[in-house]
């Protein structure tokens, strides 16, 4: 990058950087006059190294003004990205810890510490650093600040803290609308909208794209960014995502088939064409990978035998919040839309499939649905004892606005006279799958199925690759013995 930032020179106007005639002076003021010109011409991956090097070059020089406006630039250029992603000079750890030291009464210096542990990814340290800034500056407290904790607390799997923050930002912003109100709503119709991000365009919109639209649109956006962040690790990640999918001829099958990819929604159809009267109703999960769990999921399904529903999480909630974009308030909406579809399809009988959050979710749907069985791959049989910061508050949120409703399976369906027939399917070696997994152990119709040797919690995976989901999918429809 320091090669780049050279092309930002003015030749001729000043004694160059780096020429025999320069003295240390001005040496200096150009290098900060060629950091200040590549910034003010928005090229900040030029500008923030040669800050940087002004910055560590001469220590002695660095004023308040000077450091300042550097960690500004740097926490603004890297605010929308992921802590493996942030562009973080060699010396930027020396000037916000002598920001800190120096000028202690400047929020900067203390949010500093904060993001040198969260571009390290020392959760523990970064979340303490935030506490530190909002106990020490909390009159004049942003709700970025708070924004920016709760991550910290979430990546901490700290659930009890990220409550608490969301609760102070909720009370003295309650206009401000943070990723996490998206995350948690679903926001679909945010992320499609097509309004000018906060921050402007960046990979996060590119991960909420993959999330709640399609593969072609997060692409669009992605082409907009930067070389940098389209080299980043997350960056990278989504390119091949969308590469993958796009290749495959995932999307047109599915158009094909009667699925409405416009606008992609809690669930779409795919019609099969040889008509027949059964739906398997597929929890497909959420999240970025989606679209590549669904892609192989449905060379395998399109040749059962059977139309397939595919669902999405949108709210990390196991499946039960609903979707507020295409009004369906609660569970009793999605199950209304499911029959709904089947119908539609002329499906008299009904099976599910699921995978993680999801197989826990096929299990509890086809309770309700009437279906025939269920297909649940590496499942936790009771939700609410998950401890993660990214799912139990949106799921504890639920529970208490719908008593009853988050079930623990073993209990619900051991108190079935005829529950549907269910298949479990878990790592053998992954000693909390199978734990969950022995919990519905002599229930009538259980059957469990270990994934030999597998210690993961992709046990989907593992049995597609062997070959063996088509089998198990037959065997939701095939009649239990007499």
């Amino acid at each position: 990058m320091a090669a780049m930032a050279g092309e930002n020179g003015e030749a001729g106007q000043r004694p160059q950087y780096g020429s025999a005639a320069a003295t240390p002076r001005d040496e200096r003021a150009c290098l900060l006059a060629r950091a200040r010109q590549a910034q003010d011409g928005g090229d900040h991956a030029a500008a923030l190294p040669m800050w940087d090097e002004a910055l560590h070059r001469w220590p002695e020089h660095a004023g308040r003004d000077e450091t300042l406006a550097f960690a500004r630039a740097l926490f603004a250029f890297n605010r929308p990205r992921r802590p493996e992603d942030a562009l973080v000079p060699p010396h930027a750890a020396a000037a916000l810890t002598r920001l800190h030291a120096r000028w202690p009464e400047e929020p900067l210096g203390w949010i500093g510490l904060a993001k040198l542990a969260e571009w390290r990814h020392a959760w523990p340290e970064a979340r303490a650093h935030w506490q530190a800034v909002l106990d020490r500056f909390d009159a004049v407290a942003e709700p970025d600040w708070y924004e920016q904790a709760m991550n910290a607390a979430w990546m901490n799997h700290d659930g009890a803290g990220f409550k608490a923050l969301r609760v102070i930002l909720r009370r003295r912003w309650p206009g401000h609308e943070t990723w996490w109100d998206r995350y948690a709503s679903g926001g679909r119709a945010i992320a499609m909208s097509g309004a000018e991000p906060r921050h402007g365009p960046s990979l996060r919109d590119v991960e909420d794209l993959l999330r709640f639209a399609t593969p072609a649109e997060a692409r669009r956006v992605l082409e907009t960014l930067s070389p940098l962040d389209q080299g980043s690790a997350t960056g990278r990640a989504c390119a091949q995502i969308i590469r993958t999918v796009e290749r495959s001829g995932l999307m047109e099958d599915l158009a094909a088939g009667g699925a409405d990819l416009a606008r992609p929604a809690t669930s779409f159809v795919w019609r099969n064409s040889a008509g027949a009267d059964r739906a398997l109703i597929v929890f497909a999960g959420g999240g970025r990978g989606f679209w590549p769990l669904v892609d192989e999921l449905h060379r395998v399904l399109r040749g059962c035998g059977a139309h397939l529903i595919y669902l999405r999480d949108l709210g990390g909630s196991f499946y039960l919040a609903g979707d507020p974009d295409l009004g369906i308030a609660d569970y009793g909406g999605v199950l209304d839309l499911l029959r709904a579809q089947a119908a539609g399809l002329g499906a008299a009988r009904l099976a599910c499939l699921g995978n993680s959050a999801g197989g826990y979710a096929a299990l509890r749907y086809a309770l309700d649905l009437g279906a025939e069985a269920a297909l649940a791959f590496s499942l936790l049989t009771n939700p609410q004892t998950r401890h993660d910061p990214q799912v139990s508050p949106a799921l504890r949120a639920i529970a208490q606005r719908n008593p009853g409703l988050v079930l623990d399976l073993a209990q619900a369906y051991a108190a079935v006279a005829h529950p549907p027939r269910a298949i479990l399917c878990f790592g053998e070696g992954h000693e909390a799958d199978r734990g969950e997994a022995e919990r519905m152990r002599g229930i009538p119709g259980v059957r469990l199925v270990p994934a030999e040797g597998l210690a993961e919690h992709g046990a989907l995976r593992w049995f597609l690759r062997r070959g063996e989901v088509p089998g198990l999918v037959a065997s939701l429809f095939q009649a239990p013995p007499a």
